[in-house]
């Protein structure tokens, strides 16, 4: 096994930027993630991104008239670390849909650090972001999680890293995205649901800010090709899920948000201002047929 002592210096720096929270038919909307830097306050009028696929129009039939709860989901993306202006993507997304929907609320329950399983269990006495976000009563919930399901694999799994240990993370990870969209979506609310970037390329790991001091020492070279690898098989459970569940994918995937410094915040992994204005755009690109 690798050193349990990095542990707590992995997880200071997944928490240490910045402060901050009737199915529906499948379908994909595609992201840009351009290497210009988005503007840091959001206007209205310049929301759409300049190239997306249009999810399938089914959500709109299962919106309610008038203003909007949405709950977001996930960790330290939906939290808004990185962001020094403390909106993140969900304050530049309110500001977004309230000019279509004026009076919308986001709830926002995204936990830094936290992992798929933390999202359905909750962590160190704090109820699951399931249970935070239904009492919310949305009617639409964005899932954006498994960035640290990933961090953790490679970082505190066996060394080297086996076909059994990603095969049981794999399994373990789908569970928790299916429990995530039943509850979610059993109750009437329309879902959407992130595909992941592939994070093996953000600057964190790949080129390290820091390189005398990395932020997850323990993961290899070969660890990164097999996080590649990971992730495509994280997406394809999030496809497959998705359409079972008939939600909506939002394609992070092939963004380059995470790799781009003009949009990634000094650690190299999280998005800064610019960044997450590009995001409250994807999502709203997402969202926009039925608004």
């Amino acid at each position: 096994m690798r050193r349990v002592g990095a542990l707590l210096a992995v997880l200071a720096v997944l928490a240490a930027c910045g402060s901050a929270t009737s199915a529906t038919a499948p379908g994909t909307a595609k992201s840009t993630g351009g290497s210009t830097p988005a503007p840091q306050s959001v206007a209205p009028q310049t929301a759409t991104p300049t190239r997306t696929d249009s999810p399938t129009p089914g959500p709109a039939a299962t919106f309610p008239a008038g203003p909007l709860t949405i709950a977001t989901l996930g960790d330290s993306l939906t939290e808004g670390q990185g962001d020094d202006s403390g909106l993140g993507y969900t304050g530049r997304l309110k500001v977004l849909v309230d000019a279509v929907r004026p009076g919308t609320k986001i709830a926002n329950v995204g936990h830094s650090g936290w992992s798929s399983t933390d999202l359905v269990n909750g962590q160190n006495g704090e109820p699951s972001e399931l249970t935070q976000a239904i009492a919310a009563n949305p009617s639409v919930a964005l899932v954006w999680i498994g960035s640290n399901d990933l961090w953790y694999l490679y970082e505190f799994g066996p060394e080297p890293m086996t076909t059994e240990a990603e095969q049981q993370d794999l399994a373990t990870y789908e569970a928790n995205i299916d429990k995530i969209l039943h509850e979610l979506t059993s109750r009437g609310i329309a879902v959407y649901v992130a595909l992941l970037d592939d994070q093996s390329k953000r600057p964190v790991i790949a080129n390290p800010p820091n390189p005398a001091e990395p932020a997850f020492p323990a993961t290899t070279a070969a660890d990164l090709v097999r996080m590649s690898l990971q992730v495509r098989a994280y997406n394809d459970v999030i496809r497959r899920k998705a359409a079972q569940y008939h939600a909506t994918t939002v394609d992070f995937s092939d963004t380059t948000i995470f790799t781009d410094t003009a949009t990634l915040y000094g650690d190299g992994n999280h998005p800064n201002g610019a960044g997450y204005d590009k995001i409250a755009r994807i999502w709203l690109a997402a969202l926009r047929l039925a608004l």
